[in-house]
């Protein structure tokens, strides 16, 4: 997120994206919370926040949730939970001064960033029935407004899975 003479460092903004979700969705009351997970689960996107720069410009942060991925019946209770885990592990990461946070981005051929669009790599996960769920926060900055979406979504967890045999590869090396 770029303030009109300097940019944020992907930690900052990570920091400044877990502290209005926290805010937003786990401080408020459990009636203001459900209101917000429908509208989320609905594929709406909801203004959250508006955050004074230090230029003192002001953008609007807005919220999505997608949970195609989401293996079971996601109800209000999965959802934070979902999002408490997501919540912990980027703030351990972020206090953490010998880990770096894991940041991906869309890539052109030469390995060039093609857009602020952010993706950051700690996961929250819950299990639904005996299933895990995986939750991942991204954030994209708009190009031609102020305006930053936070993006919640619910991503395979068969993707982080090792096969049997490449685990069991690695425990033999």
């Amino acid at each position: 997120m770029a303030t009109s003479d300097r940019s944020l460092t992907d930690e900052q903004f990570a920091t400044i994206c877990v502290n209005v979700v926290h805010q937003t969705l786990i401080d408020c009351s459990r009636t203001v919370g459900k209101r917000l997970f429908r509208e989320l689960e609905s594929a709406k996107r909801v203004a959250v926040t508006q955050l004074r720069m230090e230029d003192e410009s002001e953008v609007r942060l807005d919220m999505t949730l997608d949970h195609t991925e989401f293996r079971g019946a996601l109800n209000f209770s999965l959802f934070r939970d979902s999002v408490l885990a997501l919540l912990s592990g980027l703030t351990e990461v972020l206090r953490d001064e010998e880990r770096s946070l894991n940041v991906m981005r869309m890539m052109d051929e030469s390995g060039q960033a093609t857009s602020e669009r952010r993706l950051f790599g700690v996961p929250g996960m819950v299990v639904a029935e005996s299933v895990p769920n995986l939750l991942m926060m991204g954030a994209t900055p708009s190009a031609s407004e102020p305006v930053v979406l936070i993006e919640l979504m619910y991503v395979d967890p068969d993707q982080f899975a090792q096969s049997d045999s490449a685990s069991s590869a690695s425990s033999n090396s």
